[in-house]
């Protein structure tokens, strides 16, 4: 198991998603009045790993920069723009290091993403339910 479907796995054990966005008529009015605490929740937790992310793309931008001045400007050797980004830029361990954050970074964002829109969506499921309850649909 790789180190993203490590991260993966932990999100799922600590938010168990899966169990609490389901509802039976039995406790739908409980889950209906709880639900805007999840959306809340849920929206907040992908806003800071945005916001996160956003910061780590932009140190990343700033070293690819400072990557690509040094292999420009500073390196022995005399290397073209399509060198530099073609051969060396992809190679070079800071970069590469700092791509695997971006990725184990965008993964709990896509995370909550998918959390805040599934209770999104649970609170029209519910609500269509309990008026289907109300009025004899079900």
């Amino acid at each position: 198991m790789n180190s993203e479907e490590k991260i993966l796995r932990k999100l799922k054990e600590k938010h168990d998603i899966e169990s609490m966005i389901s509802f039976d008529n039995l406790n739908i009015q409980e889950e209906l009045q709880r639900n805007p605490y999840y959306i809340i929740k849920y929206k907040e937790l992908y806003i800071k790993e945005q916001n996160l992310l956003d910061e780590i793309q932009s140190k990343y931008d700033e070293l690819v920069g400072k990557r690509y001045h040094f292999y420009r400007f500073e390196s022995d050797e005399n290397l073209t723009k399509a060198e530099i980004e073609k051969y060396y830029l992809p190679k070079d361990e800071k970069i590469i290091k700092m791509k695997k954050i971006i990725r184990k970074q965008k993964i709990k964002v896509d995370f909550f993403d998918a959390c805040y829109k599934a209770f999104e969506k649970r609170q029209w499921a519910m609500k269509t339910f309990s008026d289907n309850l109300r009025y004899g649909g079900v």
